[in-house]
């Protein structure tokens, strides 16, 4: 099975490499066709017939495969298989197995290409519209990217941040929680009843508790929020140990809770939370000159929107 559950993996891994990897020629067509910027829109690259007379690039010691007169180098192919890890974690850059069914796929891959643009595919409105669509959004990016270049949250204006919303940076309570939950009301007074008189929570829990914690004894584990508004008075009044009556849930379930224990909230300290200060106000800050910019240029350049079309 386990031989199996790899070999699935591994057909997995090339479906993804169908989709994700983009052979050499077409990438610097693309970043040509990028750079040309009196060029219009629609004269996308094109990609002319591969002829046959054309001298193929030599098998040199470090080409991994050759397709016509595309090649793929190992360093290449390493950058490739990096990005692939990247999009799945499982893949294990280490099996040969796994190595040979990429590099195979991207061979078939490539006697595609060259078959479609052998018969006119390449050059097709679907391929053209693409690639400027493409274009487009990596333009799009790049301009974004360029923008934010270089701004940053310092510590001092971190502290600033916290010293003016302290009083909201705090850790709420958590509630270490078991539940049981049902429909049928008669059953939740007997279950409270049966608790009352010494019954295991937990295995009343496994015996008739609807909800997917039934399995683990009603046991919820520690939780910041309740799952709906009238429970949350009922838990901060509880002690550890104690179990709640039913509490009628807004969608009709019935609930039963045994709070197992508590930790009562508190200040959070700036060390604790100085990253994740940073990292927020820092997008914040792009996110402003973003808008910033986009103002101007609506200023800058007529648009006009129907916005009845859309209706």
């Amino acid at each position: 099975m386990e031989k199996i559950r790899k070999r699935f993996n591994l057909l997995a891994i090339c479906l993804v490499c169908v989709f994700f990897f983009v052979g050499c020629e077409q990438i610097a067509a693309i970043k040509a066709y990028f750079t040309g910027e009196d060029e219009a829109v629609d004269k996308a690259p094109v990609v002319e017939p591969v002829k046959t007379t054309v001298e193929q690039p030599a098998m040199t010691p470090d080409t991994i495969a050759r397709v016509g007169n595309w090649t793929i180098t190992r360093d290449e192919f390493k950058e490739r298989v990096k990005a692939l890890k990247e999009v799945v974690p499982d893949f294990d850059v280490d099996s040969a197995e796994a190595r040979k069914m990429v590099i195979d796929e991207l061979v078939r891959q490539q006697l595609l290409v060259i078959d479609a643009e052998k018969t006119g595919i390449a050059n097709s409105k679907d391929i053209k519209d693409a690639v400027a669509e493409f274009r487009r959004t990596l333009i799009v990016r790049e301009a974004a990217q360029k923008l934010v270049e270089g701004i940053t949250v310092t510590d001092e204006e971190a502290q600033a941040f916290y010293d003016e919303n302290k009083e909201q940076l705090i850790q709420p309570p958590q509630f270490h929680v078991k539940e049981i939950v049902v429909q049928d009301s008669t059953l939740a007074e007997k279950i409270v009843a049966d608790l009352a008189s010494g019954a295991d929570f937990s295995e009343k829990a496994k015996e008739h508790s609807i909800s997917t914690t039934a399995k683990a004894g009603g046991d919820v584990g520690f939780i910041d929020s309740v799952p709906f508004e009238a429970m949350a008075p009922i838990l901060m009044a509880m002690t550890k140990g104690e179990v709640s009556k039913v509490v009628a849930a807004p969608t009709g379930e019935l609930y039963i809770v045994k709070l197992e224990d508590k930790t009562e909230g508190r200040q959070l300290e700036f060390a604790e939370i100085k990253a994740d200060i940073i990292q927020n106000q820092t997008l914040l800050k792009q996110q402003q000159k973003l808008l910033e910019k986009l103002e101007t240029l609506q200023k800058e350049i007529k648009v006009e929107v129907n916005y009845d079309l859309l209706k």
